[in-house]
Order: structure tokens, then sequence, then C-alpha cells
């Protein structure tokens, strides 16, 4: 664990875009909870994001890489350590194949609603899907995000990550182990980029289908209120909304923090709500599905820092 004297000391020599010490979490994260970061790192470049991540795996300093916070939930202790905020590396072009085919390029910082709307206006089709999903490529990729019926795995053409070492991998499809919400890689691995596998399709087809997926999650999610997304992985054959919602689960309430009312896998903030308010919805789902139904609930968000 590190305190922001030692981040700052690491970092003080490292050009980085902006550094805030001691920040609330809640003011970026979708969900708007969570305690203060160390250092919340706002990452411009991949040459500073190495930097930045070998200097900090040499002091022994903790740290979490993020795209836009939608899957993160600090627990209002806070985490000592910092933050990586990726949304400087938005790089996207795309290219066309000698097969025909054409090949998306994306770091990770580039949100998905931005490459959904860029590959629309490309004319290429095969990433509808991602419409409406909040987050970026990198957590995408990292967590296989996926909808109706398709997932992240079957676009990918390679990936660009650190590994362990903090040196720079590229991946092919194959050599990744994707699975349901989960990419197999190591741990301590930082996703760079993607590149994307995509067809030259009609373009009202394409705005079609993008417009009929909005449309269905704004009528289904609960996107009037500050949410992260998904709470808990599916479980095969039985979506983990439904199972919440046959539990009696729907609207049960921690001061601000609700399992919503329009879709049981979506915990919202009604005002003012904290990260340990949302904590106690989800432990008190798990307990209960664990003791009525006998089944573990994993969840989907990712939850760090100290109580």
């Amino acid at each position: 664990m590190a305190d922001k004297n030692e981040i700052s000391e690491a970092l003080d020599d490292i050009v980085v875009g902006k550094i805030l010490y001691d920040e609330p979490m809640s003011r970026y994260a979708s969900l708007c909870v969570g305690g203060n970061a160390g250092a919340l790192v706002f990452v411009e470049s991949e040459k500073e994001l190495i930097a930045i991540v070998r200097r900090l795996k040499e002091r022994k300093i903790n740290f979490i890489p993020a795209g836009n916070l939608t899957n993160i939930i600090v627990r209002d202790g806070g985490y000592r350590g910092a933050i990586l905020l990726m949304k400087g590396l938005k790089k996207i072009n795309c290219a066309s194949t000698t097969e025909g085919d054409y090949c998306v390029f994306a770091q990770s910082g580039v949100t998905l609603s931005m490459l959904v709307s860029f590959v629309a206006a490309q004319e290429l089709t095969g990433l509808e899907f991602c419409a409406g999903i909040p987050g970026s490529v990198g957590g995408a990729v990292w967590m296989n995000a996926g909808a109706y019926g398709k997932e992240i795995k079957d676009i990918i053409q390679t990936i660009s990550l650190l590994n362990a070492e903090g040196e720079k991998k590229t991946l092919r499809r194959e050599e990744i182990f994707f699975g349901y919400r989960t990419s197999g890689l190591p741990p301590e691995s930082i996703i760079l980029d993607a590149q994307f596998k995509m067809e030259k399709g009609q373009i009202e087809q394409i705005k079609g289908k993008i417009s009929e997926i909005l449309k269905w999650r704004q009528e289904k999610h609960p996107l009037n209120f500050p949410n992260a997304g998904s709470i808990f992985k599916n479980l095969p054959g039985q979506p983990a909304g439904r199972l919440i919602e046959e539990m009696g689960l729907k609207g049960t309430s921690c001061n601000d923090a609700e399992v919503s009312p329009k879709h049981a896998n979506f915990i919202v903030n009604k005002g003012n709500a904290t990260a340990s308010d949302v904590l106690t919805l989800i432990a008190l789902i798990q307990a209960k599905a664990k003791k009525e139904k006998g089944i573990n609930l994993a969840t989907e968000v990712i939850i760090v820092g100290e109580a």
C-alpha cells in the first residue's frame, strides 16, 4: 500500500498529463460512489503509461488501470495506490485487408459508444451489439463484454498489452483464452489496444440495429440514475436479474442505494448513496441467493480498496 507522498515521489520525474492526489472516486465513477484514491493519474499516451507502470512496479506501489470507471467500485475507505485513468489513449482508425475485410484499431481508452459510432460511420457491421454498453475498449476486452448472444471475442483479431514485467506484447485471437465475462489474461496485464475484424454492411441496417438496441436498453435499464451496469454475472441459462427478482429483492434499498425496480441486476444511486450502501445490497443478494437457491452469485463489477 502507498500514500500520496510515496506516489508523488515515485512519479516526480515522469511527464504525466495530470495527477490528482486523495481524489474522491465518487466524482468519476458511473455509480457516483467511492472513497479517495491515493492518486488519480490521467494517462495521455502509451509511452507515458509504460513509464508510469514500470516506475510503480519498481517502487512496489499498487495501481489499477481504468477506462471510464463504469465497472469498478472503490470502497469508502479508499484505495491506497494509483488509479490510472486511460481516457487519453483514444486513437482509432480503420484499414481494409487483402482478404476484403476491414481492420479497426482502437486504443484501450476509446469508449464503446465512440467505437460503435466510428464503425457505423465507416458502414461496417459486426459491432452493433456493443451499442449502449458503458465503458471502454480496454475494459470490454478484459471482461469479454457481450450482449444479444455476441461477445467481443467474436470480432477480436489481436490485442496489445503490457505484461507483468512492463513489456509490450501482441497476442492473436487464438492465443487468448476468452470465457464468459473474462479474457483469461494474466491478472497483471494491461490492455493497450485491440484490432477488430469488420465487414462492409448496409448503413440503413447498421443504424437501424443500433437504434433498436439503444431503444431496448432505454426501456429495460434504469438509465435515469447513476449505475454501474450489470452488477452480477449471469448463470448458465438463468439471467441474474431474473433470479434476484424471483427472490423478491426488486426495490430493496440501503439508504440511497436501491436494487432497481426496473431491472433487478442494476443497483442505482438515487442521490447520496455510498459504496458501503451498494456493497451492503450486494452482500444481501449474494447471501439470499446462497441460502434460498444454493447459488453463488459472482459480481461483474470489480471491488477494490479498504472498508
